[in-house]
């Protein structure tokens, strides 16, 4: 009985030493300072600039565990998303269809007051109505100047990249 009692014991506690391994999924360098800085940052934005054809596959379900991450000590903070490379183009409504999982993510992650933001610049280059994107997505003018305005705001830039 003792054994056992010490077995289901030790079990427990290499369990909760590796609690923090398995709740993220990911990690950030970025993400890592701010959680071990003790100054809240005013926000963070998460900038992509990818080309592959299915870059919200990978890059919704990192956001949002990044963010919960984030929010476990900041459950305040204010996130942000800029997307101005052909990932962009993945938020169409011919394009919904693609990557549903990731959509449905992106789709949680804005009710829940994340802001989406692609480039109207690089839509026009490429001919892409506003019209054509989603409900969830806002066409700022241009990619770049959002992030710089999220900066200027004093938000932290996250550059993410494919894992």
């Amino acid at each position: 009985m003792k054994a056992k009692l010490q077995n289901l014991l030790t079990t427990v506690f290499l369990l909760l030493l590796s609690w923090p391994l398995v709740a993220a999924e990911y990690s950030h360098p970025t993400i890592n300072r701010l959680l071990a800085s003790e100054d809240p940052p005013d926000g963070v934005v998460f900038e992509l600039v990818h080309w592959d054809d299915d870059t919200w596959s990978w890059a919704a379900p990192m956001i949002a565990d990044l963010r919960s991450q984030l929010q476990g000590k900041y459950p305040e903070i204010d996130v942000a998303v800029v997307s101005h490379g052909k990932e962009q183009f993945q938020l169409t409504h011919d394009r919904i269809g693609e990557q549903p999982e990731a959509l449905s993510q992106l789709q949680t992650l804005t009710d829940e007051g994340v802001n989406l933001h692609v480039c109207g610049t690089h839509s026009q280059w490429n001919e892409v109505p506003e019209s054509d994107y989603i409900d969830i997505v806002d066409v700022s003018p241009s990619g770049p100047a959002q992030v710089n305005d999220y900066l200027k705001l004093g938000y932290r830039l996250v550059v993410l990249r494919r894992p």
